[in-house]
This record gives C-alpha cells, structure tokens and sequence, in this order.
C-alpha cells in the first residue's frame, strides 16, 4: 500500500517537527532514537544494513546483545507506526538486516520532494532542519553522519523554496512568492541573491517601502555580526528601488505670525 498516491503532503515528515501519518492521526514514536533510524535508514535506502552495525551506531556505550536488544524494541515500536500510517512493506527487517524498502517508500518522505518539481507550498512552508531539535548524546558517529546530511537537505530545501517561488511569482500569485522567499531568507538570512529576489517580490507589489525595510535590516545585520556591507549588487537594487518610492513635496515654510496663534491656541 502506497498511501501517498491523492495526499498532497508527505505522510512521513523528517524535515522540521517530525511526523509520521496525517494531520488527523498521527503516529507517534516511543523513542528518540526511532526518528534516527527512520532517518538514516530513508537517506541511506540504496543499502542494506546489517542489525548489529546500526546498533553499534546508536548504543556505542553498551555490549553488543544490550544495544540489539534496545534496537529490537526501537524497530517494533516504528514498525507499528509505520504500518498504521502507511502500510505494510515499508520496513524490511530480518534477523540480521534491516531497510526501507525504495520502492514501497518512495514518495511518502518528505526529503524525496527536495529534488522534485511543484512542491506544495504550504509543506515547503513548514518544513526546516532534518530531525530538528533531536539530539542523541555519546553517538558521535551518528552525529557526524547527520551533520552532513542535514547541510545535505538544507541546501536542497532552499532550492526548492526558490523554484516554488518563482513559479509563484511567474504565475502572478506574489503574495504566495513573498511567503516563501521569506521563508527561504528566514532559513539562510545571509543569501544576498535570496534577499535581492524577496525585494524585486515587493517592488512588483507596489511596496518599495518594504523592500527597502529588508535592505536596511540585512545592512544593519551584516555591519554588526560580520562588519561588512552589501554586495555591489545589493545596493544597486536598493539604490534603483528608492527611486521608485514616491516622494511628497515638504510643506511650505510656516510664517512666524501663524506659529505664534498656533502656540498661542495650545497654551490656551
């Protein structure tokens, strides 16, 4: 069973708050180290892995038949969630392997629509780090595979917020193209070229103003945390874009007689 085919979101969601299932039923993992496996093995699909090497990985501090055995109730306890959410054929687990079988689970991980074409908007909206704010302590080669993994997904997730930007803004829904282009500077603020698209987004909202409240808040960050200004095109952006913003002529001098009643009225 494929329970993708009709959904629109991802049943089984790795990048930001983890989730397996709908909005509506969600399934819900007794372990921490669950969402790890789950998330390594949806990453690492291609290969088989042998039980006691994943072991090893996520108990380094144990003997062996201690860390299978933690490994044995983790796997029954995702096995579950993932046949109620998605059905059987998901999960392969023998006595000596286990995997996520590629063609059962394509399509159900958020982490395959990084590289797709018309991503929902409102997934890419939520999504964010993979296994955000999950933390396994003493499993330092667990740690160093997720490091990469996560700048791995991170760059692959900006793009996909700036394709289904443009092809918001191509299709005349810029208020959609504005959400997700701050979204997408939201996730790497020092990404001039994004910032210089979520600016073009206002100017052709008709808001120079608020184009210009972004260059003046990327120029304040970069000056106090890096101490260097915008890039050359940055501020030919902002320098064009401030010609746009309407200017309203001052009002005429105020004769002294005239300010004299006015203050006059106020005292009285």
């Amino acid at each position: 069973m494929n329970a993708w085919i009709g959904n629109r979101l991802p049943l089984i969601r790795l990048l930001g708050e983890c989730r397996i299932g709908d909005d509506d039923r969600p399934q819900r993992l007794a372990y921490r180290k669950g969402w790890a496996l789950l998330a390594y093995l949806a990453v690492e699909r291609t290969r088989t892995h042998r039980r006691s090497q994943i072991a090893a990985m996520l108990w380094p501090e144990l003997e062996q038949q201690a860390a299978l055995t933690n490994l044995r109730q983790v796997l029954r306890d995702l096995n579950q969630a993932l046949h109620a959410a998605v059905g059987e054929g998901v999960l392969l687990v023998d006595r000596e392997t286990v995997r996520l079988c590629p063609q059962a689970s394509q399509g159900l991980l958020d982490i395959d629509l990084l590289e797709s074409g018309g991503a929902d908007a409102d997934w890419l909206l939520d999504a964010g780090e993979l296994l955000d704010g999950i933390v396994l302590d003493h499993c330092d080669d667990f740690g160093e595979w997720l490091l990469g993994v996560r700048s791995w997904t991170w760059r692959r997730l900006l793009g996909a917020l700036e394709r289904r930007r443009d092809d918001a803004a191509a299709g005349g829904d810029l208020g959609l193209a504005v959400r997700l282009a701050r979204r997408q500077v939201s996730l790497d603020r020092w990404d001039e070229a994004g910032q210089r698209g979520l600016m073009r987004l206002y100017q052709q909202m008709g808001k120079p103003g608020m184009a210009l409240e972004c260059y003046r808040m990327l120029e304040e960050h970069l000056r106090r945390e890096l101490d260097v200004e915008p890039q050359a095109a940055t501020r030919a952006l902002a320098a064009e874009i401030e010609q746009h913003v309407p200017r309203f002529p001052a009002p005429p001098p105020m004769r002294a007689a005239r300010m004299n009643q006015l203050w006059a009225g106020m005292a009285a």
